[in-house]
């Protein structure tokens, strides 16, 4: 059964969108989320077409690691509270998927597009060592069960097939670009419809746009997702340039808890009220306009979804 998501829109519409998102000559730029605070506030930015959650973000708001320390039936209530609190396509940060096997990952992948989402990232770094890869054909038979699943469910997600080749400074410098483009190949030749490179091509690149430029032509026809950091280029340049979509990453939530603690510190240190004042960019009465926008579209939605579905 396809559950409405906004009025009488399935979830496989949405999907749908989502991916004609990756397919449009603009940078699809995917905030990311963490809690369900987070997916209201973000969902009524205007502009903002899509989102993605943080498996870091995530964790951290929950008090515990990442790295999949968090128990794949926690993320799923919180995948769900999150695509009910918004009417946007959302993308699920899944790590390695949750699981020893291909099999177990189709599990996974499947409950997470039961909780609503229209999206899974799957990444080739190895949670139990900071420094390990998967083998790129393992990461590869996961990316293929997820897409089968989906397949089942009738609900065409994106994957987006991530290796962290970059990001965890994975063999030697002059071997990464190769080894990179060489996944990210296996990864869309096994059913990935957008492929991630987050780090790269690094701020010490001598080029980064020839780099990038480079990394797009190796890919043909498969979406380029970045993370975003400001070393990159700016979103202009990076659409010139070929990217397709361009991820947050934790840096959001590491954002808002920096200001965070530079406030409370502000004000233990020096007394001065004058820290809070960032505070006046979301007043109270705001917030709460926020929320109660966001509560009555998933009134709407949920009356919705009993109309088309009567159960």
């Amino acid at each position: 059964m396809e559950v409405a998501v906004s009025g009488v829109t399935t979830q496989a519409t949405l999907a749908q969108l989502f991916q004609d998102l990756h397919r449009q000559q603009e940078v699809l730029i995917l905030p990311n989320v963490w809690d369900v605070g987070s997916t209201i506030l973000l969902s009524q930015v205007a502009g903002v077409q899509a989102l993605g959650t943080t498996s870091a973000g995530i964790a951290a708001a929950l008090g515990v690691g990442d790295g999949e320390q968090l128990s794949l039936d926690r993320m799923v209530a919180l995948v769900a509270q999150i695509t009910r609190a918004t009417t946007l396509p959302v993308s699920v940060d899944l790590e390695t998927g949750y699981g020893r096997t291909a099999a177990d990952v189709a599990d996974s992948v499947t409950a997470i597009i039961e909780a609503g989402a229209v999206g899974v990232n799957l990444e080739d770094g190895d949670p139990a060592d900071a420094a390990a890869l998967l083998a790129a054909e393992e990461l590869a038979e996961r990316i293929s069960a997820a897409v089968e699943a989906a397949r089942r469910l009738h609900v065409p997600i994106v994957v987006n097939g991530r290796t962290d080749i970059y990001w965890r400074q994975s063999g030697p410098p002059e071997d990464r670009f190769a080894e990179t483009v060489r996944r990210l190949r296996l990864y869309a030749r096994a059913g990935a419809q957008c492929v991630f490179a987050p780090g790269f091509p690094g701020p010490a690149a001598e080029s980064q746009r020839a780099a990038i430029r480079e990394l797009v032509h190796e890919l043909g026809d498969t979406p380029l997702n970045l993370l975003a950091d400001p070393s990159l280029p700016p979103v202009a340049e990076l659409r010139d340039l070929g990217v397709r979509r361009l991820s947050t990453g934790s840096a959001l939530y590491r954002l808002g808890l920096a200001a965070v603690r530079d406030a409370a510190s502000g004000l233990v240190e020096s007394g001065s009220l004058d820290s809070l004042k960032g505070a006046q960019g979301l007043s109270y009465p705001d917030l709460a306009a926020a929320v109660a926008r966001s509560a009555t579209t998933a009134a709407t939605t949920a009356t919705a979804a009993v109309d088309q579905f009567p159960v």
